[in-house]
């Protein structure tokens, strides 16, 4: 059975090169038709006048037609396509019919018909009994020329038989050219996505998108930007006993929920510094308050499901910042400014199980949740800030409840 993906790439295909054949030979037809038929005026009488002109009108119209559907159509039609390929093959027989009669060579067949074949590869077998047709079609010409006579007939009709053996042999191939670069194509492409994959899973869309177009990113100042610092308090003495393939597994199992979380609320996550998580976002800082607090369900669900009491500190701050990337190997996406250094701090000087909030976060966030206010609080390196403990979302969405549930 077909690939439904590869028809409608080769009907594309096909229909895009038989377009662009056929805007070629609607616009050069017509001046080689008044060459040709200039010629012939010397004699009006001439019995292969009335016919070159009807089948070069013919021509016109069905190539016109072809442009005029591509025009007119929203999509490639193999309908369309396939009556394309009809008419041609019927117009080329024509003009060889036309040939044989007025004594003249089969050149216009011959190059219409391979020309027609090499084009535009069909999926279904119609050219087969329309090629049958035709050589039928040369074959009764030859016969009334020759008056009847089989033996110069068929001797007639070797020079037809070998054009339409050449035409089937171009019908495979073309065909097969086209299924062998469909399937590198889409190997390609698949490729190619999962190089994107990688590198947006790396970096921020926009950043990876940037580097994908000019190979590096320039830094962004932000006005605003939330920043979530959380921090798993007393790791290092839980993981002193653990193996190291368990500890990674460990962070793997929580860490991972997390990165759910930031999908889910629509935040950034930047990096991963031991057992310390780091995000951010530039449009709503209340979703990294959502975040912070789903965090901690996530912890709780954890520890019931492995008999662990691992506890988070979190921190979150809001401010001016710049994000950016350092380097052109093994990109990294980091933001830096006193923010960031704050929401640290936050972080660090916070309590087990608490989420610590600074006065802006407060200000941002401050209608959706509810706050209590913890006072100065010296941050080293900073000094005095005003904090906040963050409570809990005043309106909290069924999912929250669903995820402390499970």
């Amino acid at each position: 059975m077909e690939d439904a993906a590869f028809v409608q790439w080769l009907t594309h295909r096909s229909w895009t090169v038989t377009v662009r054949y056929s805007k070629v030979v609607a616009v050069v037809l017509p001046l080689a038709s008044l060459a040709t038929n200039l010629q012939l005026l010397h004699d009006p009488a001439a019995p292969s006048l009335g016919w070159l002109i009807a089948w070069q009108v013919a021509t016109e119209a069905v190539f016109l037609s072809m442009l005029l559907a591509d025009r007119w159509q929203a999509s490639a039609s193999e309908l369309l396509l396939n009556a394309f390929c009809a008419a041609f093959i019927g117009l080329c027989t024509w003009s060889g019919m036309v040939d044989i009669s007025m004594h003249r060579d089969l050149s216009v067949y011959a190059a219409g018909m391979t020309f027609g074949a090499a084009v535009a590869a069909m999926r279904r077998r119609i050219r087969q009994p329309l090629y049958a047709l035709s050589v039928i079609g040369l074959g009764c010409a030859f016969w009334q020329r020759e008056g009847g006579d089989l033996e110069r007939t068929l001797t007639g009709l070797l020079n037809p038989f070998c054009v339409v053996v050449l035409c089937l042999w171009l019908d495979r191939f073309t065909f097969a050219r086209d299924l062998a670069l469909y399937t590198e194509t889409q190997r390609a492409e698949t490729e190619r996505k999962r190089a994107d994959e990688v590198l947006h899973n790396a970096l921020p869309r926009a950043v990876a998108e940037e580097i994908k177009r000019d190979g590096r990113a320039r830094a962004r100042k932000f006005d605003n930007l939330g920043v979530l610092f959380a921090d798993i308090v007393g790791f290092t003495r839980f993981s002193s006993g653990l193996p190291p393939e368990q500890l990674v597994l460990v962070l793997d199992d929580i860490f991972s929920g997390f990165d759910r979380l930031a999908d889910w609320h629509g935040v950034e996550k930047i990096k991963t510094i031991g057992d310390a998580y780091m995000a951010v976002s530039h449009v709503r800082v209340d979703a990294l308050c959502r975040l912070a607090l789903d965090m901690r369900l996530v912890l709780a669900r954890y520890n019931r499901e492995n008999g662990t009491e691992l506890a988070m500190r979190i921190g979150v701050h809001a401010g001016p910042a710049v994000g950016g990337v350092l380097g052109v190997r093994r990109f990294l996406y980091d933001v830096w400014g006193d923010t960031v250094n704050v929401a640290s701090r936050l972080e660090s000087s916070g309590r087990e199980g608490g989420i610590q909030v600074s006065e802006a976060v407060v200000r941002q966030a401050g209608a959706a949740f509810d706050f209590s206010a913890r006072g100065l609080v010296d941050l080293r390196g900073r000094g005095p800030l005003l904090a906040y403990w963050l409570l809990r979302e005043r309106v909290a969405p069924v999912a929250r409840a669903e995820l402390q549930a499970a």
